[in-house]
């Protein structure tokens, strides 16, 4: 069981995510890149993960159950950018709309997937779900 929810997965399905990782000089780099995709497109959601040196969880566990929780909630358009950090917990930020959530340890961030799908699905200006 992967983030002790209801999605179980073997771990021989578990995604690549060598081409997620970004290299930076500049930390965090993950949240610009992030915020900079997010702007690009409106209706979806970027996932910013600092990865700690001690995670309770990999990085492709991370990107399989929240991409299984967003498309759950109708968000198709999902991107993952990834950076090692030097702290010992992994932290996980949300771009969407231009907007920033974050950060989140891996126990917490599967509760704001429903606010945030709401938000990147609304299409109407005026009526943004915040």
């Amino acid at each position: 069981m992967i983030f002790g929810g209801k999605v179980a997965l073997a771990q021989n399905t578990l995604p690549s995510v060598k081409n997620d990782y970004i290299p930076c000089d500049v930390q965090p780099c993950v949240t610009i890149a992030g915020s900079e995709w997010s702007e690009k497109n409106p209706n979806g959601v970027a996932v910013a993960v600092r990865m700690g040196v001690k995670p309770a969880v990999t990085d492709a566990e991370i990107k399989m159950v929240l991409t299984h929780d967003l498309k759950k909630h109708g968000v198709n358009n999902i991107k993952f950018f990834y950076e090692q950090n030097d702290a010992p917990a992994s932290g996980i930020f949300l771009h969407v709309r231009d907007g920033l959530e974050g950060p989140f340890l891996i126990d917490t961030v599967r509760e704001q997937i429903p606010f945030i799908a709401r938000r990147a699905l609304n299409t109407n200006p005026l009526f943004r779900v915040d």
